[in-house]
């Protein structure tokens, strides 16, 4: 199944009930322009107290959900170093008090502000005007670690390890042939092999032991060695190696050491106290090679650590026993175990240099013997053909699940009972009858028609022996088949155990094939498996902890893993980090006033906890009317009986009269037909064509509703996915879907249907609330776009190779931003960039589709304006790193002004701002007063622009949402142009940036909470999340190159193109 990086939107299963996301997700509101917030159908809920008490209803989250909206996710804690749901409010310190924030860096970044901010009136990655002074002041401890460096230069080499000794002059020379003649020079690439993962690391360790001289020396163990001094290596820099592993050949290796690159950490550390930039230098970031180079350093004892495991570039989990913290999952017949790790990246912030350290974790292999395993999955004795297919769909998943991950193989001595060699190895997963499918002497499986098969079942074919040593069994007979039981007898004098799956320990095209009671997955392996339900509640309860306790345990078993006390290492280098945790100065920002229908002060709210109540209040304006609507009940199972029918058709039609009465929308008389429609769906291929019958029957001529509310079963996703589908593309109907579980309910069913309302009001063109315009009336004749590219992950095997990225795009058309139509397109597969600057046809075609889609938007804008062309435009980029930075203004940037020079005399002005919300940065409070009353995360309303961030550079962090469990993530924000904001505000520039972006995190329009990140870059992302559901086979299955691009012709409806369907 197909899964895309999102945020956890509403819809995708489960109805279009819970507001968007929660505790680090989101929720809605619109924008007013004299007073007002945006908000969100959400009611109170907490027990009695403010207001009315509201409509609750149940929880929200990506289905189903409660007048609330939003909710987030589960508290928890679970192993290792934290304290429990009992444990202090806050993190106290390891002296048991909280300390100041640095002076010297304060004074350090007014200075330099001071110096710097008025003589760089750049637009392009502007100069921070100012630091921001709206709101109550705070201090909250921050994750990071105070880094300091004696060493004034580094050197850094990058390492190639091949089986082929060759210069890097014959290589470059080699690869440049490669590019004019690819098909002559790809045999002599493919005969140079290349190691990886655990070996590539044991070759690089080997070579850097037979280095001369003792060389403090660090590295990544991939490409990268970082030394204090430079490496005395050979003339030619090549290092050869001998690899030995057990019952193997001694192997020739040679590794190459390219470079040195001289690191410049004493201009960096010069840079960071002065920001003297003569050249006005635009790099983004600047020294990044130091700065690598400095995380490759900090990391290289933890990675050289045996019992522990690191994952990617820069995430560390122990795995021993003693030191290892997992999830408890009751989850049977569970593959894997989750873990509770370590991140931590070098970053460079203004007059010094910071370890941002966070807590993390992940999924991984459990280390398990094979037998027992198989024993779990109840796969043994498939030694016949009914037994094999009876098992089989176990049997699938454990081979997909084992393929290339790790063992350690037990290998008999043949000298005496129970004496074994042992050895790690790579396994391709178990032997399947299609092994060798174009060898001459494939295996051969007795059992007919059988896909695995077992050591008495398999055979194989025995070569004779090329000289008499070899150590081959006596009493087989040679060139022939052999099965792998008899031969492990003859050769070992072992007696397999004959029910078990065997193994593949080669390749597919080279199997060679080991009993699966000899091999044990080996702890520590990262994957990337969906997990069961359970697995997922577990991974939650797990990774959701309060801040205090995360606190904790980076400061104590965080800093154990990473290696950060006493490392004989890091003092080679002259590095040291401070025992604890920093402090920062920060912000809390008050809450917009959210504004419903009505002039009067009752139809004004005040948020309190990031939250307000909607009771006795109507949608601020109600979208177009509906003057003929019908029903949907999707049936599964129970869902058939009649009494259960009769009861949701009852259901359906409060719902209406709610939307009417309580809301304040018009939806016009009873249902036509008045019987509805009805669909049975149990088998997706049936289930998909009779909806689509359904769908004909509403749209015959002079019938054709305005309105379509489905019911569907659960939080089953299928129909939900074909109703959007059907609904969006083929037939243009406004549907909105509940499930039958949420309106059956009598708790809480207000605050289901008030949630659904407002989806329903926003799809309608209406407006749910506004909220105040912190800047004096600049929203007015401002257009503000978010664009986001989401990539495919999580695809079965074999499926969806060739799945593109979906870029989406929105835009409001109303001063309140409360509406925001979107548009979704293709990208190439897992690439960021959404077009370039380029002669080439393949990017100008590209180039040439985001072009005519932000046209598309100003369009829109104008159309919906008086024909006035907006006189700003504020984008909201989402989702890029900050090495995209530069791939951003240098290529997508002159794609949005040549779209706007086709459509303007001059103008408009362009502010472009990067939301990025997958990063490692927290805040944790000081004091209690300053925390949520549940997750004591920072309040809603925190912002950090100093302490933590560059002054050079216009950044900030901003937690606009409660967190109503776990540690909150603030998102982080950052200038890369600038044309509006300086020139409206002067000095105030950051601070009205600031409230803004916090106001504007108040008006989505799905609840009333505040959102953890802007509308525009949620919307987008929401956008992209439909499209995948619209165009689904690209992600599911491979197709011909004609279906594919049928497929990727579908577009929204034209009833709907211009509206929010997508929420």
């Amino acid at each position: 199944m197909s899964g895309y990086r999102g945020r956890g939107g509403g819809g995708g299963g489960g109805g279009d009930g819970g507001g968007g996301g929660g505790g680090d997700r989101y929720r809605g509101g619109g924008f007013q322009g004299v007073r007002g917030d945006r908000g969100n159908f959400r009611g109170r809920g907490r027990g009695g107290g403010r207001g009315d008490g509201g409509y609750r209803g149940d929880r929200g989250g990506r289905g189903g959900g409660g007048y609330r909206g939003d909710r987030g996710g589960r508290g928890g804690g679970g192993g290792r170093g934290g304290f429990g749901q009992d444990g202090p409010a806050v993190y106290n310190g390891l002296a048991g008090t909280p300390p100041k924030p640095d002076d010297s860096i304060t004074t350090l970044e007014d200075a330099l502000i001071k110096k710097h901010g008025d003589n760089f009136k750049d637009p392009e990655l502007p100069f921070r005007p100012r630091f921001g002074t709206v709101g109550v002041p705070v201090i909250l401890w921050a994750n990071y670690f105070k880094l300091t460096t004696k060493a004034d230069f580094l050197w850094k080499y990058d390492v190639r390890v091949t089986s082929k000794k060759v210069t890097k002059a014959e290589d470059d020379k080699q690869t440049q042939e490669q590019a004019q003649q690819p098909a002559q020079k790809q045999g002599d690439k493919e005969d140079n092999k290349e190691p990886k993962g655990k070996k590539l690391a044991n070759l690089i360790q080997l070579a850097l032991g037979k280095l001369k001289g003792n060389p403090v020396v660090a590295t990544e163990y991939k490409q990268q060695v970082v030394s204090l001094q430079a490496l005395q290596l050979p003339e030619d820099r090549i290092v050869k190696v001998d690899y030995e592993e057990p019952n193997r050949k001694t192997e020739i290796w040679y590794v190459r050491f390219d470079g040195p690159i001289t690191m410049r950490v004493g201009d960096l550390m010069k840079y960071l106290t002065t920001m003297d930039d003569p050249g006005r230098d635009t790099t983004f970031p600047k020294f990044p090679d130091e700065l690598d180079a400095l995380t490759v350093v900090l990391g290289h004892t933890a990675r050289s650590d045996a019992k522990a495991t690191a994952v990617g570039r820069n995430r560390f989990f122990a795995i021993d026993p003693a030191r290892r913290e997992t999830a408890h999952s009751r989850a049977e017949r569970s593959l894997v175990e989750i873990l509770r790790g370590y991140v931590q990246s070098v970053r460079p912030a203004t007059g010094r240099l910071l370890l941002n350290t966070n807590v993390t974790a992940g999924v991984f292999r459990k280390e398990i013997p094979l037998a027992d395993l198989f024993k779990d999955w109840q796969v043994q004795g498939i030694d016949n053909a009914d037994a094999e297919r009876d098992k089989r769909t176990s049997l699938l998943t454990l081979h997909k699940f084992l393929a290339r991950s790790r063992i350690r193989c037990k290998t008999p001595t043949g000298k005496k009972p129970n004496d074994f060699n042992e050895a790690e190895r790579a396994i391709a997963g178990l032997a399947t009858s299609e092994d060798a499918n174009r060898s001459d002497h494939r295996p051969q499986f007795t059992c007919a028609k059988a896909l695995f098969g077992t050591p008495t079942t398999v055979k194989f074919y025995l070569s004779a022996p090329k000289t008499p040593d070899t150590g081959g069994p006596t009493n087989l007979k040679h060139d022939a088949y052999v099965s792998v039981s008899q031969y492990f007898l003859s050769k070992y004098n072992y007696r397999v155990k004959p029910d078990l799956p065997l193994i593949n320990m080669g390749t597919k095209d080279k199997p060679t094939y080991v009993p699966a009671e000899l091999c044990t997955l080996l702890p520590g392996q990262s994957v990337k498996a969906k997990l069961l339900p359970v697995e997922q509640d577990a991974m939650i309860r797990f990774a959701c902890r309060k801040p205090s306790e995360n606190a904790v345990s980076i400061t104590t078993s965080g800093r154990e893993l990473l290696a950060l006390n006493n490392n004989r290492l890091l003092d080679s280098f002259g590095i040291s980090v401070d025992k604890e945790l920093i402090t920062v100065s920060g912000r809390q920002l008050p809450p917009p006033q959210v504004q419903y229908r009505g002039a009067d002060r009752s139809s004004r709210v005040i948020p309190r906890d990031g939250s307000w109540n909607m009771t006795r209040q109507k949608v601020c304006i109600v979208g177009k009317p509906v003057r003929t609507w019908t029903y949907l009940i999707i049936e599964q199972g129970r869902e058939s009986r009649r009494e259960y029918k009769d009861q949701v058709v009852r259901e359906v039609k409060k719902f209406v009269q709610f939307m009417n009465k309580n809301m304040g929308l018009t939806i016009s008389g009873e249902a036509r037909p008045s019987g509805g429609f009805h669909c049975l769906y149990n088998d997706h291929a049936r289930g998909e064509k009779d909806l689509r019958q359904v769908f004909e029957k509403m749209c015959v001529p002079g019938s054709r509703p305005d309105l379509v509310v489905v019911v569907v079963p659960r939080k089953e996703a299928l129909p939900y996915n074909v109703v959007k589908k059907l609904g969006d593309v083929d037939f243009g109907l406004t549907t909105i879907c509940m499930r039958s579980e949420m309106i059956m309910k009598a708790q809480g069913q207000e605050g289901y249907f008030a949630n659904v309302g407002l989806k329903l009001n926003l799809k309608l063109g209406g407006v749910n609330h506004r909220v105040q315009d912190p800047t004096g009336g600049l929203i007015q004749k401002t257009m503000f776009v978010g664009y986001d590219v989401t990539h495919p992950t999580n695809l079965a095997p074999g499926t969806g190779t060739n799945a593109p990225s979906l870029v989406g795009m929105v835009a409001n058309i109303d001063s309140s931003l409360s509406q925001w139509p979107g548009v979704a397109w293709e990208n190439d597969p897992r690439v960021e960039q959404v077009g370039k600057v380029d002669k080439d046809s393949k990017n100008k075609d590209k180039a040439e589709e985001f072009k005519n889609h932000f046209k598309g938007r100003i369009a829109l804008w104008q159309r919906n304006n008086n024909q006035a062309l907006p006189a700003n435009i504020v984008i909201f980029r989402d989702g890029v790193s900050e090495g995209q930075f530069r791939m951003v203004l240098d290529e997508e940037l002159p794609l949005i002004r040549q779209a706007c020079r086709d459509l303007y005399k001059s103008g408009p002005r362009i502010s472009l701002i990067v939301s990025v919300k997958r990063h490692q940065t927290r805040f944790f409070p000081t004091k209690e007063e300053h925390t949520h009353f549940r997750s004591r995360s920072p309040k809603e309303g925190t912002v950090v622009d100093r302490g933590v961030t560059n002054v050079r550079y216009w950044d900030f962090f901003l937690q606009a949402h409660a967190s109503l469990q776990g540690t909150a993530r603030p998102a982080h924000y950052t200038v890369l142009l600038d044309e509006v904001f300086r020139e409206a505000f002067g000095a105030k520039a950051a601070d009205k940036l600031e409230e803004l972006t916090h106001a504007m995190c108040y008006a989505y329009g799905r609840a009333t909470k505040a959102i953890s990140i802007c509308p525009p870059a949620y919307y987008a992302d929401l956008v992209c999340t439909r499209a995948r559901i619209h165009k689904s086979e690209l992600f599911e299955e491979d197709q011909s190159a004609a279906a594919r691009d049928a497929v990727k012709r579908r577009t929204v409806h034209a009833n709907l193109v211009n509206t929010m369907y997508y929420v």
